[in-house]
């Protein structure tokens, strides 16, 4: 192949065969880059230096390269290896701007296989830009950290394995120093000589300190060492031992820090025109400005993009979905959002969703995807939905094991 060109600022123009091609590449860096690569080519023309070459003429070509991802010169999309599903064109943006900043693309590639195993093609293809737009933030294993206002339904002051967790936190992050020195106790309430047991504080001091006060005249009980509380959390969570929540519409639901809330994705609206409709609504801090006060209650939820059932097509920033996490109870003060209570963590979510992505593998493929109406039918065969199901389930299992 006879192979020359020039390159004129940031434009390059590549003679190839009996073809020109001519290029912007809007920065003298990478103009430099690929007009390098065609002197290359012309001095060396094998197949890797003009597979190199065409690196650099087709972006998606470069962008998939970079991010480790397969590229079919038929259809000219981008897809994760192993996969048929396209990758939006957002994604692939986003994580060629992640490796060229040195960031970790693990949240970003994370988050695209969970929204493969989605069956709406309308929100694999749109929910990326809308929470970039909206500022949503991703966990490190690919969820999204969304928020819901509620009521309490019945408000437990004294919450153990909350105050054990958010102790811990504190002990751990800031103030840099080991668990084992600092124990919880109760301070009891008392009507002049008499204890009232039924009402207590719950406080934490240091091990050492706690062994030289005198308990009855304090009117204290010890209830643990913090690292040993902290270690068994799930036994300290029980139903009587933690605040229940309801929705704010009907005040039926019941909700609990910890434990998945999910409606059956068939009974939800996907329509992306319905701004209120059937389904489970969450949102950005913009949506929970639109409903909070200092005197709200308000969860902060992990969502598996998976169980997105529709993104507003309006400036709306709250989604429906089928299925969201609460794993923090926050308040929101000058239009600010702080945790005040974090029991559970991004992998006590992990849990549930290998549960229920094995419980999928095992189901009828073409029951489960019968997705919610206003919906299009999956275009996608049983094989890609199940390749992408067992590959997640691989990745959580990899997970577990670090």
């Amino acid at each position: 192949m006879n192979i020359t060109g020039n390159r004129v600022g940031t434009r390059v123009n590549f003679f190839m065969g009996d073809g020109l091609q001519s290029k912007d590449f809007h920065s003298d860096e990478l103009a430099d880059q690929a007009f390098k690569a065609l002197l290359k080519a012309k001095a060396d023309p094998s197949e890797e230096n003009i597979e190199k070459l065409y690196e650099f003429l087709n972006e998606n070509i470069r962008l998939a390269k970079k991010g480790g991802f397969e590229f079919d010169p038929n259809s000219g999309e981008i897809f994760m290896q192993g996969h048929n599903t396209p990758v939006p064109e957002i994604i692939m943006e986003t994580v060629e701007q992640y490796i060229d900043n040195g960031y970790p693309i693990e949240s970003i590639t994370n988050f695209w296989t969970l929204l493969m195993a989605c069956p709406d093609v309308r929100i694999r293809k749109s929910l990326f830009d809308f929470i970039v737009l909206h500022n949503f933030c991703l966990t490190d294993k690919g969820y999204m950290i969304v928020y819901k206002t509620v009521d309490y339904m019945n408000m437990i002051t004294q919450d153990v394995a909350s105050f054990v967790s958010n102790a811990y936190l504190k002990v751990r992050k800031d103030w840099g120093t080991s668990a084992k020195k600092y124990v919880v106790y109760k301070q009891f309430s008392h009507t002049t000589d008499l204890v009232d047991t039924e009402n207590f504080e719950l406080k934490l001091t240091k091990k050492d300190t706690f062994a030289k006060w005198d308990i009855v005249l304090k009117r204290i009980e010890l209830v643990g060492s913090l690292d040993e509380l902290q270690g068994k959390l799930d036994e300290l969570i029980d139903g009587d031992n933690t605040s229940v929540f309801t929705d704010l519409h009907t005040h039926e639901m019941e909700i609990r820090l910890g434990e998945p809330v999910h409606m059956p994705r068939k009974d939800c609206d996907s329509d992306p025109n319905q701004g209120c409709s059937y389904g489970l609504h969450v949102g950005s801090t913009s949506y929970v400005e639109g409903f909070a006060n200092s005197e709200s209650v308000v969860l902060v939820c992990l969502v598996n993009p998976m169980h997105v059932v529709a993104v507003p097509e309006n400036n709306s920033s709250k989604i429906r979905v089928s299925q969201y996490f609460p794993f923090a109870l926050a308040t929101f003060e000058d239009r600010k959002i702080d945790i005040i209570q974090q029991p559970y963590f991004e992998y006590d979510y992990i849990a549930h969703e290998e549960e229920e992505l094995k419980e999928l593998l095992a189901a009828n493929m073409d029951e489960e995807r019968k997705i919610c109406y206003n919906a299009p039918a999956d275009d996608r065969s049983n094989d890609e939905y199940l390749t992408i199901l067992e590959a997640r389930v691989t990745n959580l299992a990899i997970a577990f094991e670090k």
